[in-house]
């Protein structure tokens, strides 16, 4: 290729277009469908916050129904355990097991049938709801 005055095939081709000219499309909005749109969008988003909304309500009663069914055996568990507790109050406050005790461990001795006092609980009667006072 010679420099001579025509240009070349790539250069021609460069020439041919304009540089003046700006090919931006023109951009129409169309209010209808866009407001179409908003209305899919919060169509959608209103769904989709339902669907969530029973997704959490649907957790919170399995995890309701495993608290209920946690609680319900520790329940069990403590009744068993004051039915325990009970039996064994019982067997500490038996007579038999109180007087051997205090013969074995404290050295205590029954007393004579003369040394022995039996002392009565006199009880206070209590006083009517209504009360007459005589006065003179």
């Amino acid at each position: 290729m010679a420099m001579t005055g025509t240009p070349s095939a790539p250069d021609a081709m460069a020439f041919s277009v304009p540089k003046d000219i700006q090919n931006h499309p023109v951009r129409n909005v169309d209010r209808a469908r866009q407001r179409e749109m908003w209305w899919s969008v919060v169509f959608v988003s209103l769904l989709v916050g339902a669907l969530l909304l029973v997704a959490w309500e649907h957790s919170q009663w399995t995890e309701l129904g495993y608290e209920m069914t946690r609680l319900q055996k520790e329940r069990s568990a403590s009744e068993a355990d004051n039915r325990h507790l009970r039996l064994e109050l019982e067997t500490l406050r038996e007579p038999q097991r109180i007087e051997e005790l205090a013969i074995r461990d404290l050295h205590l001795v029954a007393p004579l049938q003369t040394e022995a006092v039996v002392l009565e609980l006199v009880r206070e009667a209590a006083t009517p709801a209504r009360t007459l006072v005589a006065r003179r």
